[in-house]
């Protein structure tokens, strides 16, 4: 008998050990999917945030012409780090200071298939240079994305102008701006 009790103490023993360790392996695993799904729901947050830290500008078509233009912008959608100037169609308002990012996607063809050239530059009013400039050359359809870098200053004013030879067509232009500091918006 003493032999079966001494058997039974360490059976109840490794018993014990044994939910000991189950216990300690759920609870590593429930910290485990905890985490995980608190860094989801936050990356989600801030995607969400950092969405509305953008202006998307979709362009009408830019029809045949030659010389300057100023780029009128259609369908808009800002957010409060960046605004679309109520009075002028073709001009954004930054309203913090430093570095943004400039997409274009653009479509443009030569309607004569001659070689049209073609200049897009982003101008910022007051200032004597384009901030940035890019070069466009048709002689068939041509579409491409570009992109460049600039350092704005809060209540800085933006225009797009393009400048071209005769028979120079945009067909699609889209255009994003983003500030590069995320949510943290310097006035200074």
């Amino acid at each position: 008998m003493e032999a079966d009790g001494g058997r039974g103490l360490h059976q109840t023993k490794r018993t014990r050990h044994l939910a000991l360790v189950v216990a300690v392996q759920t609870a590593v695993v429930t910290t485990c999917l905890l985490v995980a799904l608190y860094v989801c729901w936050d990356v989600q947050g801030r995607t969400a945030r950092e969405a509305q830290d953008n202006v998307h500008i979709r362009l009408n078509p830019v029809s045949d012409f030659s010389g300057e233009v100023w780029v009128p912008f259609g369908g808009v959608y800002s957010s409060h780090m960046m605004s679309l100037v109520p009075e002028e169609k073709d001009q954004i308002q930054v309203n913090c200071t430093g570095p943004y990012v400039l997409y274009l996607y653009l479509c443009y063809k030569d309607r004569d298939q001659g070689g049209a050239l073609g200049t897009l530059e982003l101008w910022v009013q007051g200032r004597e240079a384009p901030a940035s400039s890019f070069p466009l050359r048709a002689s068939v359809e041509v579409c491409r994305g570009l992109h460049s870098t600039a350092y704005l200053r809060n209540k800085e004013r933006l225009r797009l102008r393009l400048n071209s030879t005769a028979g120079f067509k945009v067909k699609n232009m889209t255009v994003a701006l983003s500030y590069l500091l995320g949510s943290r918006c310097q006035l200074f």
